[in-house]
Order: C-alpha cells, then sequence, then structure tokens
C-alpha cells in the first residue's frame, strides 16, 4: 500500500516480471532517475546510463537467484502490474543484507515493500536482515527506521549500517 496516494500495490519475485520491451524500458528509466541512478549506479557505470540490456540482465540475475537459492529479488508493481520499485535480499546467510530502489513517480510505497519482504524473510528462516546507506542518504534511511531497523556501527566512515532482528516461526 502506497501511504501517500493509498493506492496498492504488490511484491511479487522479480523472476516473474517479463522481459518484454515496455519492462525492460520501464526499469531503464527508473535506474536512471536521478535520486536512483546518483546513489546506486553513478560510480558502477562511470557516469554512462543505465541501459536496458542491463536491465535484462537485472531480470536474468534475478531469476538465476530463484533458482539456485543465492539471493531473493523482488519486484513492486502498481495497479497497472508495471514495475515501481525493487528490494533484494542479497544472500541466503542467516543475516543477510537487503537492497531497493524505487521510482520517484511512486514515493511512498519503499516502506511497506521493506516491511513486506522483511516478514517473507522471516518466515523464511532468515534470522535478520541488514542495510547500508550512504551517509547522506536521509530518505533510505528514513525507510529503514520506519520499518523497525536500528542503526549500528558501521566498518566503513562513508556508510550507516542499519540491522533488523527477526523471530522466526
Amino acid at each position: 500500500m502506497n501511504h501517500v496516494s493509498g493506492r496498492a500495490y504488490e511484491l511479487v519475485r522479480a523472476c516473474e516480471v517479463s522481459c518484454d520491451s515496455s519492462n525492460l524500458a520501464r526499469i531503464a528509466a527508473i535506474c536512471n532517475e536521478p535520486d536512483v541512478y546518483d546513489w546506486l549506479f553513478r560510480g558502477p557505470l562511470e557516469g554512462r546510463p543505465y541501459k536496458e540490456e542491463q536491465a535484462r540482465q537485472w531480470l536474468q540475475w534475478s531469476e538465476g537467484g530463484w533458482s539456485s537459492g543465492s539471493h531473493f529479488v523482488f519486484a513492486v508493481l502498481d495497479g497497472e502490474k508495471n514495475v515501481a520499485a525493487a528490494c533484494d535480499i542479497k544472500s541466503k546467510e542467516p543475516k543477510a543484507e537487503i537492497g531497493y530502489w524505487t521510482s520517484r513517480r511512486h514515493r511512498g510505497i519503499m516502506t511497506n515493500a521493506v516491511i513486506a519482504m522483511c516478514t517473507l524473510a522471516a518466515n523464511a528462516g532468515f534470522q535478520g536482515l541488514f542495510a547500508q546507506t550512504k551517509k547522506e542518504n536521509y530518505r533510505s534511511q528514513a525507510v529503514l527506521e520506519r520499518a523497525g531497523f536500528a542503526r549500528s556501527r558501521s566498518e566503513h566512515s562513508e556508510y550507516e549500517r542499519f540491522e533488523l532482528f527477526l523471530s522466526t516461526k
């Protein structure tokens, strides 16, 4: 649920998202939005744009993670089944790192998406999750805090670390 608009969204395995040209274009467009691009892709891409081929590779990587059980990528779909955001559990370790990104056109969904992913992680037997944000990324830090994560000591001076301990069932 988007807490700003009240619209419903759906969290699905990213490998369920079709590799059609409209989805690839949508994912590439989101990853090129200034906030997403600057925080996640500017450095690794050395300033080059995020391309549709990288979106295709991301979906294939997602499928490989679910198939092998090595990492777990989710897509957040809007009411028209369009990709609006993504979040992932980066390993199968009992205490695993998470990450996420969202389109500026869908502000208000990331906290609920992270909470939903954490619930799935707890039900799957994860003991805890953690995330790292760059110190200046206050919006991402607010998402984590609203989702119940607590700040912890970071080993890297340019990052803030957040942890969430899960009670497994």
